[in-house]
């Protein structure tokens, strides 16, 4: 055995740095890692395009996609699309073919080829679980109607993706239309059988072996991990199908064991550095030169996107009958181009089906609107009441068919002989817990809620609530906030928090309010706005935690409350 030589050490020391210092500022600065690794690609591709060893990498980048898409059939949770039903399946199906049609279209007009343009429709219509569902779970929304909703779209998508592979892992440069058409059905045929047998199998079988397997050994279960993975990919490999789609069905099977966990945290370290690999692979077959000699039409593309999608999302919704604020909501939150695209029009790009100018291109515009996410779905709320503040002033008809038809029904609630009363503004969890509460006590209460869907359901168990946006002053003023003793705020954006607190103050300024909060610094803000009681979650339940411990440590109640009053105080909640 020889010593590794000191050339190969030192690509593989630069070949990592970058990548680590550019998944460093990414992180930093809030923005996808991903970003970072393709930015460090396009820097290596510049500084050491000779030196680096592009076969080795590029093998290694395989490995690392293959992962990659494993762990999604590992993720893929079909109970949060069935939470949902049709708002997530037939609204992600509608939000893919019609977004599609469009950036198709809009492809085409932009000078590419039908098969390329093709490419990027349903491509680009694709949005990013690995951003959008990160950033919903930092906000804490993932419970909430807007993050439930989002993160059962991009499931959706998850799901819809593999089929979109096997099809379009059948286009080739120099194949007729007749061949196309034919390696279509035959792989579509193929795959739909295999992924039925699995399926069927899997329910039974493939749990069953983990579980002997899990019982004999720690090691040799993540030995069998490997062979298990490697024997579905020679397996499809040797029916030729995708590899990918080999990943995706035993990620699927594998998710069915009792032991999917841990096996997603034994895979996960390998995934993240091979992953790594493939998009700082990514980076390295991009032309910076091409990139800057295109800026202006690669910047009309990407707002052209960004444009369609927010409409298409927003559309649907509304047809659903959703608030124009949960719509919007949810348009922002998927309008970016997700991480699939890349490997879509990297396939476009092996099979020769997209060309080298319309790789990079394509590429580019996938880099920008990940880019944008964090920074436009943050400003979501500031530029919905924008938008309806362009509208009430430029638009007015707009304006009063928006808010007559989709944010606020006529209430009748004038009628009720209603004072010091609770207006609890949010219906979905926490605001039903209390409603129950309340109903208990017969206290009397008015809801207010903005999905239609919740509103009708409650209304015929006898609730009191209205359809329509809690931070409109209006609708707070048809729960007459101005004869009500308490508000309670259980809507779960911040921004949402603070328009309440500050339009039912103007109504009723003795008005007692009650909110909730996620960090430290949103409960400083809602006390200088005058709400009275602000509850963070997080700390409450660590607070229950807390009392347990000491109670069944044999603490009296007084040495307990003393000790909870501390906490209290040093959080600033006392």
């Amino acid at each position: 055995m020889t010593d590794i030589p000191f050339n190969l050490l030192l690509d593989a020391f630069i070949f990592l740095l970058f990548p680590l210092i550019g998944g460093y500022l990414s992180a930093r600065y809030r923005i996808s890692p991903i970003i970072g690794y393709i930015i460090s690609g396009i820097f290596l591709q510049v500084v050491f395009a000779g030196r680096l060893p592009r076969d080795f990498i590029n093998n290694f980048s395989i490995l690392g996609l293959v992962l990659l898409i494993f762990t999604i059939g590992l993720e893929t949770n079909f109970q949060t699309i069935k939470r949902f039903g049709k708002f997530v399946f037939l609204g992600g199906m509608l939000q893919l073919l019609i977004s599609a049609a469009l950036i198709l279209t809009l492809s085409i007009f932009f000078n590419f080829s039908f098969l390329e343009s093709l490419f990027f429709g349903f491509a680009f219509a694709l949005s990013s679980t690995a951003v959008v569902a990160k950033i919903i779970q930092e906000k804490g929304e993932e419970n909430s109607l807007v993050g439930g909703i989002a993160i059962g779209v991009l499931i959706f998508q998850d799901i819809a993706f593999i089929p979109l592979l096997i099809i379009f892992s059948s286009f080739g440069e120099s194949d007729s239309a007749i061949t196309v058409v034919q390696n279509v059905v035959i792989n579509g045929l193929k795959a739909a059988f295999i992924l039925a047998a699995t399926y069927y199998l899997g329910q039974k079988l493939i749990p069953m072996i983990f579980n002997r397997i899990a019982k004999v050994s720690r090691e040799i279960l993540n030995l069998f991990i490997v062979v298990f993975i490697i024997g579905a990919l020679s397996f499809f490999s040797f029916l030729g199908l995708s590899s990918l789609l080999a990943a995706f069905v035993a990620g699927i099977l594998v998710g069915q064991t009792l032991e999917h966990y841990h096996i997603f945290s034994q895979i996960r370290p390998l995934r993240d550095l091979l992953t790594t690999v493939f998009f700082v692979f990514l980076g390295l077959t991009i032309e910076p030169g091409f990139v800057i000699s295109h800026a202006l039409p690669i910047a009309l593309f990407t707002l052209f996107i960004i444009l369609i999608k927010i409409i298409v999302v927003a559309g649907i919704y509304l047809f659903f009958r959703f608030h124009s604020h949960t719509a919007f909501s949810l348009a922002m939150f998927l309008f970016q181009i997700g991480e699939d695209a890349f490997i879509l029009i990297f396939q476009g790009r092996s099979h020769g089906a997209i060309s080298l100018d319309t790789y990079n291109f394509g590429l580019t515009v996938v880099v920008l609107t990940l880019l944008l996410t964090p920074y436009l779905i943050a400003k979501k709320e500031i530029y919905f009441r924008m938008i309806r503040s362009v509208t009430s002033k430029y638009l007015p008809f707009l304006e009063k068919y928006i808010k007559h038809k989709f944010d606020r029904e006529s209430p009748d609630i004038d009628i009720l002989p209603l004072k010091n009363h609770v207006v609890i503004c949010g219906f979905g969890r926490i605001g039903s817990y209390i409603g129950r509460a309340l109903m208990l006590a017969n206290i009397p209460f008015i809801a207010i809620d903005y999905n239609f869907h919740t509103v009708e359901q409650v209304r015929k168990e006898g609730i009191n609530i209205i359809y329509g946006d809690p931070t409109d002053i209006d609708v707070l003023d048809y729960a007459q906030c101005d004869q009500a003793s308490t508000l309670i705020s259980a809507v779960p954006e911040s921004f949402s928090q603070e328009a309440v607190v500050f339009n039912a103050k103007k109504l009723n300024p003795k008005l007692i309010i009650f909110t909730r909060v996620h960090q430290e610094a949103q409960q400083r803000r809602m006390k200088d706005l005058g709400v009275e009681v602000v509850v963070q979650p997080e700390f409450e339940a660590s607070l229950s935690i807390v009392r347990r411990i000491l109670y069944r440590r044999g603490f009296d109640s007084e040495e307990i409350a003393r000790s909870i009053k501390r906490l209290k105080i040093e959080h600033g909640m006392a």
